[in-house]
């Protein structure tokens, strides 16, 4: 029996996509092995969010090629369209697949209809393998355009996945045992505006929530200026909608803001928080800040930070920036590396304390938290620590913090 072997870089996305086509293999009759031991074929799945991103895969390509010279390596993923000549020139690889054809990798395209075109929601998921909460992907592509941002020209514009076809597929992953769904898309914001009857992104959490089995709905990202009353209403009501919104900041500085074409400004994104923080109970926000824009200065990232100490965030997920090809801020001038890192590092600091801060609200209160390999996550995604089985939610009460994390013992 041959062997395959996936290795996935980047965004939630990605990692639903690899784990559609690794069923898809299976049932062709592979075998899946960890790639540590090798396999006949790789599949790369890879991610062009940034630079490093791409060459990282890159690296990947080449130590798989010296380990084990006599495997076909297949390219796919995002830097399979940005990069496509640099990994055909890798020893290795046999196919790069662009995205927009990665639904077909393990299909013989000679038995395909002619009239049949695929489609990117041809991929489904019964499982997640190694993973306790179950990603479910609901929407791709994006029509924001931001100035930075090589994603759009990848993955097209944003198309939503039929309602019906998610709750199904949610319908499955609950009855494998799933108890946490997190609901992914590249704009996943943009859900519904292309269905019939314009179904809205409340409307689609609603109806899982009626899934049987399933005691966690949570979504994994949302442009602040698309929070709307439903979703801050149905949040604010049941408890299974985890409250808990990563809010991509990217700058708290408005002239920044309006040279990576963001459709918020500083004061309209601190609004959106506290329009949820009046309804919902000690809510969770997490956010993605690009330090070191072109052109950004010393108080123009005093001004991230100061948002970031305004909002309160749980957790900051902080990127220096990165020059993508093909974008309109390729074309501004960079700042120096030394200028990004001190910056980068600064942020961190603030990053910890903030998550520490928001941490210790807890201390002494009760969380549910669902027990993974090691270590788990509250409802509000702080990382816990409490002793039980992996796969059960826990009622645990918060005994200490140590760095951001919560430890407790069973309530």
């Amino acid at each position: 029996m041959k062997t395959f072997a996936f290795i996935t870089f980047g965004c939630k996305v990605n990692q639903y996509e690899s784990q559609a086509l690794r069923e898809r293999y299976t049932k062709k009759g592979l075998s899946e092995v960890v790639p540590e031991q090798g396999a006949d074929l790789f599949v790369i799945n890879t991610c062009t969010v940034t630079e490093s991103a791409s060459s990282e895969a890159q690296r990947t390509v080449r130590r798989l090629a010296r380990r084990f010279p006599f495997s076909q390596i297949t390219v796919t993923g995002c830097a399979a369209d940005t990069h496509a000549s640099e990994f055909l020139g890798l020893p290795g690889v046999r196919h790069v697949v662009p995205h927009h054809e990665k639904q077909g990798i393990c299909d013989d395209p000679r038995l395909r209809p002619a009239d049949s075109a695929p489609s990117i929601f041809d991929l489904e998921i019964s499982r997640f393998d190694q993973h306790t909460r179950a990603f479910l992907k609901v929407e791709d592509g994006c029509d924001l355009n931001c100035s930075f941002c090589i994603i759009p020209r990848v993955r097209g514009t944003a198309v939503s996945r039929p309602m019906e076809a998610a709750v199904e597929e949610a319908k499955r992953l609950a009855g494998n045992g799933y108890r946490e769904i997190v609901l992914t898309g590249v704009h996943l914001g943009s859900y519904g505006k292309d269905l019939e009857g314009r179904s809205m992104l409340a409307d689609l959490v609603e109806r899982l929530l009626g899934v049987s089995g399933l005691d966690r709905v949570r979504l994994s990202s949302l442009e602040a200026n698309e929070l709307c009353d439903p979703l801050i209403a149905l949040m604010a009501a049941e408890p299974r909608f985890c409250p808990h919104l990563h809010l991509p900041l990217q700058s708290g500085d408005d002239a920044v803001l309006r040279a990576m074409r963001r459709r918020y400004n500083s004061g309209q994104y601190v609004a959106a928080c506290e329009r949820v923080a009046e309804r919902v109970e000690d809510p969770s926000f997490t956010a993605d800040v690009i330090v070191g824009f072109p052109g950004e200065t010393d108080a123009q990232f005093e001004n991230t930070m100061d948002v970031c100490r305004r909002v309160g965030f749980s957790r900051v997920h902080i990127f220096p920036y990165s020059r993508r090809r093909g974008t309109d801020a390729a074309g501004m001038r960079d700042l120096p590396g030394r200028v990004k890192k001190e910056r980068l590092r600064r942020l961190e600091g603030l990053a910890a304390e903030l998550t520490d801060a928001y941490a210790r609200r807890f201390l002494g209160r009760e969380v549910d938290v669902l027990v993974e390999a090691e270590g788990g996550y509250t409802e509000r995604y702080l990382r816990a620590h409490v002793p039980g089985a992996r796969n059960t939610i826990v009622r645990a009460r918060v005994e200490r913090i140590e760095h951001g994390e919560i430890i407790g013992t069973p309530a």
